[in-house]
């Protein structure tokens, strides 16, 4: 009984143990599987919260684009829609965290523009700064700004849990719910932070696209203190203040998110997270920011198969932007500058002309280069006595006839004397025509042989066709050739000058006070005899543009304008090259009295074309430049010598030596009126050639 009773309460023993083993195993094995479902469920939750990361950078988006209803409200969405329908990402066409960047670029630009406007002249122009400061509400302001409306779409749009579902519930729960419902998101715990504050932007910068002014004088610390080094790349930080002075202030701040290019996304502790949680930038009714975020928080849950009871997992992570093509430069992509050859008002709406911008008309030159003026009268005079009937170059042959009558009143004049007159025949009736008593006779020349002369004499003008018979010139021919198109004023006044000259004049200028065109290329202090009277060549932009530099009046501001012009083209397509920009503005066709547009295309090629052919983006009925003026001008240039009357044109010695007194001036200006790049304009440049010549009669030929 006593070994009985042992062996059971030794197997008693050995139950229970092995029961609690069992007990002490399936315990264990419960809680290896709701370890191991724990951490499948927080691999799951950190991989859809990654995945949220990474979507972000383009969804959610914001609405502004396109057709249908916008996240924005007025004015903050028609001004977003002028100024930075360019900054969309591709993909969908619209402003995404991505891309947010591109447009702190633009309005970092069109503010550096805006305070360097005329620095150096005078103070910049006030609406320009007003504008800056619009667009940089456009993106922080704390209600409707897009920063904050991005930032709310960020933390609460359902995309966001779209994004996290999309890779949370691939993974299954085998062991925390096998065969059953996999990772969900938990909407109510989606939080935002702002996270790598100092880090770099998805946004390069460098000295090509800031103007001089401002990086030498007004802000010369502007890039280091706002830029920081990578790979080669300089990036705009993100989460610092961007001060440009003047413009950014604590009511209207500028500041970029660090988007940490060239880097992928990743997960960050939770601590981290929340110490970063707060914006650098705060303010905003829907959240408390002005600026976007670039951390996410997101937190899903499943269902244990043996509670019923619903697990959680949370996760953070941040932002990358690992692709090259997902970084930008600062830039105005959507920018234009207009050019219009000839003059008119400054413009605000379309580009107008005043004036025949698109040229004048005239005729062609149509005469000889000889005649009596220039060939016998203005070497020395012919003497004449009245009435034509005899005359000759040496006044002694007349008065030595006249002598002889007086001392031999009834003999003819001898033979010798009458060989000696010049004419006209038959020179023995010309020589018996002299009478004995003194007569006046006309010393002819130049001078005094056209009626409109300052010193007409009758005697001489009327017997032209005398002398030119006796001499044996023709009379000038006053026939024209074809006509003329496209003359600019210089040009018309030319043709008004010479054309009369083989009629022998005179010549009448009309019409010529204070007329401008637009413009050709030639030297613009003046042209040699040789030049007909079309002598401007065909006009391209960067012609135009060198003609002023190659002249020493007008060359310190033409340079200047010229420097700026580069400036604004690198600003819409900052990788292009000095050297490419000549190329295109030597190319680009510039006719006079037409506009003419430069601006870049959804391929990146810059282009050059009339308004019919512009994008969307750009109104031609809308051009409101909002900066100051400069014109780099050649001054008033006299006419005469210069570009007419030239000594030796068309084979006249003068052509003419006697012309009036009035004004005989001729002008060439490059006009650019400078504009912040606000509604995406850059710039307004015009040409113009004037006239203002009242200085007729022209005569005296010669």
């Amino acid at each position: 009984m006593t070994r009985n009773r042992s062996r059971g309460a030794t197997l008693a023993l050995i139950a229970a143990l092995l029961l609690f083993i069992i007990v002490i195993g399936l315990g264990f094995f419960f809680l290896v599987k709701m370890l191991g479902g724990g951490r499948e469920l927080q691999h799951a939750v950190d991989a859809g919260n990654l995945n949220v990361a990474k979507q972000s950078m383009r969804r959610p988006f914001l609405r502004i684009f396109g057709n249908g209803a916008s996240d924005l409200n007025d004015p903050i969405h028609t001004i977003a829609k002028n100024n930075f329908m360019q900054a969309k990402d591709p993909v969908h066409g619209e402003l995404d965290l991505l891309t947010y960047n591109r447009a702190v670029g633009q309005a970092l630009l069109v503010s550096v523009n805006a305070i360097s406007d005329n620095y150096g002249f005078g103070d910049p122009s006030p609406s320009g700064i007003a504008n800056a400061k619009t667009l940089i509400n456009c993106l922080t302001d704390p209600n409707d700004g897009i920063a904050v409306t991005l930032a709310e779409k960020l933390k609460n749009d359902v995309q966001q849990d779209i994004s996290f579902s999309n890779i949370a519930s691939i993974t299954p729960m085998k062991m925390l719910n096998p065969g059953g419902n996999n990772a969900s998101a938990v909407s109510g715990q989606k939080d935002i932070s702002y996270m790598a504050r100092n880090f770099g932007t998805n946004l390069t910068i460098g000295q090509m696209v800031l103007p001089t002014e401002y990086t030498q004088f007004i802000s010369p610390g502007f890039l280091s203190d706002n830029t920081v080094n990578k790979q080669s790349h300089t990036y705009v930080k993100g989460y610092s203040l961007i001060n440009v002075p003047g413009i950014t202030s604590d009511s209207h701040p500028l500041m970029g998110v660090p988007l940490r290019p060239l880097e992928k996304p990743h997960l960050v502790n939770v601590p981290d997270f929340k110490d970063n949680s707060i914006s650098p930038l705060r303010g905003g009714n829907q959240v408390d920011t002005r600026v976007p975020p670039n951390a996410f928080h997101s937190a899903g849950s499943s269902q244990e198969l043996k509670t019923r009871d619903r697990t959680a997992a949370r996760s953070c992570a941040i932002v990358g932007s690992v692709d090259l093509t997902g970084q930008y430069s600062a830039s105005i992509p959507c920018g234009y500058i207009v050019v219009a050859n000839g003059d008119g008002p400054i413009p605000s709406g379309p580009v107008n002309f005043v004036g025949p911008a698109a040229g004048m008309t005239d005729q062609a030159y149509g005469g000889g280069p000889n005649d009596i003026f220039s060939d016998l009268l203005m070497n020395q005079p012919v003497f004449v006595t009245p009435g034509g009937k005899a005359m000759d170059t040496n006044l002694n042959d007349i008065l030595d006839i006249q002598k002889f009558k007086q001392d031999h009143p009834n003999d003819p004049v001898p033979q010798q004397m009458v060989d000696k007159l010049d004419g006209p025949s038959p020179k023995q009736t010309a020589a018996d025509s002299i009478p004995a008593q003194g007569v006046p006779i006309s010393s002819c020349d130049n001078y005094n042989s056209t009626p409109t002369a300052p010193q007409a004499d009758p005697n001489c003008f009327n017997n032209l066709q005398q002398m030119a018979t006796t001499y044996g010139f023709t009379l000038p021919n006053g026939s024209s050739g074809n006509s003329l198109n496209g003359l600019m004023a210089i040009e018309k006044y030319k043709a008004q000058v010479i054309n009369p000259r083989p009629g022998g004049g005179p010549a009448i200028v009309s019409g010529m006070e204070n007329v401008c065109t637009g413009m050709k290329v030639f030297p613009l202090g003046g042209i040699t005899a040789n030049e007909p009277i079309a002598f401007g060549q065909a006009p391209t932009v960067g012609r135009l543009i060198r003609s002023f530099q190659s002249y020493s009046p007008s060359s310190p501001l033409a340079n200047i304008i010229s420097s700026q012009v580069y400036l604004k083209i690198r600003q819409i397509k900052p990788e292009m090259s000095d050297s490419e920009i000549n190329s295109f503005l030597e190319s680009a066709s510039m006719p006079m009295g037409q506009v003419r547009y430069i601006w870049m295309d959804d391929s990146r090629q810059l282009r050059f074309t009339a308004k019919g052919s512009l994008p969307s983006w750009i109104s031609g009925d809308a051009v409101i430049p909002d900066g100051t003026g400069t014109t780099a001008s050649t001054g008033n240039i006299t006419g005469n010598r210069n570009f007419v009357n030239i000594e030796g044109e068309q084979g006249y010695p003068s052509p003419w030596d006697c012309f009036g007194s009035g004004p005989d001036q001729t002008r060439s200006d490059l006009l650019w009126q400078r504009s912040s790049g606000f509604n995406c304009l850059q710039g307004v440049l015009r040409f113009r050639n004037c006239v203002n010549a009242t200085t007729d009669p022209w005569d005296c030929p010669c």
